[in-house]
């Protein structure tokens, strides 16, 4: 599929008319659609509509997010979040409550990414009372939101609920600011809960052995401990 992914990169810069690009179109979705191709190659499709800026993606993307194969609802999900479709907002609100978990956490993603009013309070309303997984995955794609995604997650550490308490601990985990360490510090020793206190140990220690398995750079061979001793 090489080449046709390379040719999907000038979609965005070639002419409505020119003749081929239809059929580069209907090439792109029969990938995205065919069940059996790996999900990474489907999803370099997924991208090469997005990339297009072709606003019939987002109509199809839509069109999408309404079939029964989960693997294709997650990745067109991801699609609308992508272009910020808000036409899309309802169709990734009723796909928060489906029974598959990666279209689930795609729902979140695409609704914040969106950011629209009702966009954002569909996330903060599943935040608030959904299952402990969807709890999780709306509080880590709020992360992904500087202004009112940060805000709710702020919020949502004095509300008494353990399981949302829990689940803004990994959202917080997200945050790469001074400002989210520190409230997972105060989590960590001053909630009275001891589930929700280990759940901001938890992602505490990921963030400082996160760094532990990037690649360092190698001492020189005349420097190197065992090639001496050999």
């Amino acid at each position: 599929h090489r080449p046709l992914f390379s040719a999907a990169r000038w979609l965005r810069d070639a002419p409505k008319n020119a003749p081929w690009r239809g059929k580069l179109f209907g090439a792109l979705a029969a990938i995205l659609q065919t069940d059996g191709i790996p999900l990474n190659l489907r999803g370099q499709a997924m991208a090469a509509f997005v990339v297009s800026n072709d606003p019939n993606s987002m109509a199809l993307f839509r069109q999408f997010c309404a079939t029964l194969s989960f693997d294709l609802v997650h990745l067109s999900a991801l699609g609308c979040g992508a272009m910020r479709d808000p036409k899309a907002v309802q169709i990734l609100e009723r796909n928060m409550g489906a029974p598959s978990q990666p279209v689930r956490h795609a729902a979140c993603m695409a609704l914040v990414a969106i950011g629209t009013n009702e966009a954002l309070e569909t996330v903060a309303h599943t935040l608030l009372n959904g299952d402990e997984n969807i709890r999780r995955a709306a509080a880590e794609a709020l992360a992904n939101d500087p202004g009112e995604g940060h805000a709710m997650l702020r919020e949502g550490i004095a509300i008494n609920d353990i399981l949302l308490r829990r689940a803004v601990a990994y959202g917080l985990g997200r945050i790469q600011e001074t400002w989210a360490v520190e409230a997972l510090q105060k989590i960590q020793i001053e909630d009275d809960q001891w589930v929700v206190r280990n759940a901001a140990t938890e992602v505490l220690e990921s963030k400082t052995s996160a760094g532990s398995r990037a690649p360092r750079k190698l001492k020189a061979p005349s420097e190197s401990p065992w090639l001496i001793e050999f």
